[in-house]
């Protein structure tokens, strides 16, 4: 099974393509709104090794965090997929964490933080809401931006990777994996999008 897995939802982005669970090739990256400029050279190469001409998956960590950055993803998984092929999938940038009990967090702007729930809910609770969440809690933030909300965690800093999206994708039973991927692949949104689903996607091409 060949998987090429894409994440770009925090400024450490990365990429890596995977044969049976072995990694071929990654490569990482930082950029903060600029993750074009590094995704197309990386996936360039990924794409040369004999492994990509057939992929069974692409991957893509679908946040929660930057919304742009997990679109530039989507939009080169779907041209990926159309000429390698494979399924394009959007999985939780924050599933490898997951463990029993453990609250994942991050700064979800105007006052708000993004708090994944032991139990995969993912909302925005106010600082004050997450202050009170109870221990184990993790954040993709540095303690830095941490201290200054007034919030403590047990670990700060956690960073989403290519390679753990896919070993954590390859840890779920076959059931799981088939529901998932009969989802629209699209950003997590913390909150509602005020935007209209289209009609039909722009990579979609119409007869007649």
């Amino acid at each position: 099974m060949n998987i090429l897995a894409l994440e770009t939802s925090q400024p450490h982005a990365s990429l890596c393509l995977s044969r049976d669970g072995e990694t071929v090739f990654s490569a990482s990256w930082e950029a903060e709104r600029n993750h074009d400029a590094y995704l197309f050279p990386a996936l360039e190469k990924a794409l040369a090794y004999p492994e990509a001409a057939e992929l069974h998956t692409v991957l893509v960590g679908s946040g929660p965090g930057s919304y742009g950055g997990v679109r530039v993803a989507l939009a080169a998984a779907v041209g990926v997929s159309t000429v390698r092929g494979g399924r394009v999938v959007a999985f939780g940038s924050w599933e490898p964490f997951a463990a029993p009990g453990l609250s994942i967090i991050s700064d979800a702007r105007r006052n708000g933080w993004t708090v994944r729930r032991p139990d995969g809910c993912i909302e925005v609770l106010s600082a004050e809401q997450v202050r009170a969440l109870p221990p184990p809690v993790a954040s993709v933030e540095q303690a830095e931006t941490l201290a200054a909300a007034g919030i403590s965690v047990q670990q700060a800093g956690l960073i989403p990777t290519a390679e753990a999206l896919v070993r954590a994708w390859l840890a779920l039973p076959v059931e799981q994996q088939e529901a998932l991927a009969a989802k629209p692949a699209e950003p997590i949104y913390v909150r509602p999008p005020h935007i209209v689903p289209a009609k039909r996607k722009p990579w979609e091409i119409r007869h007649g």
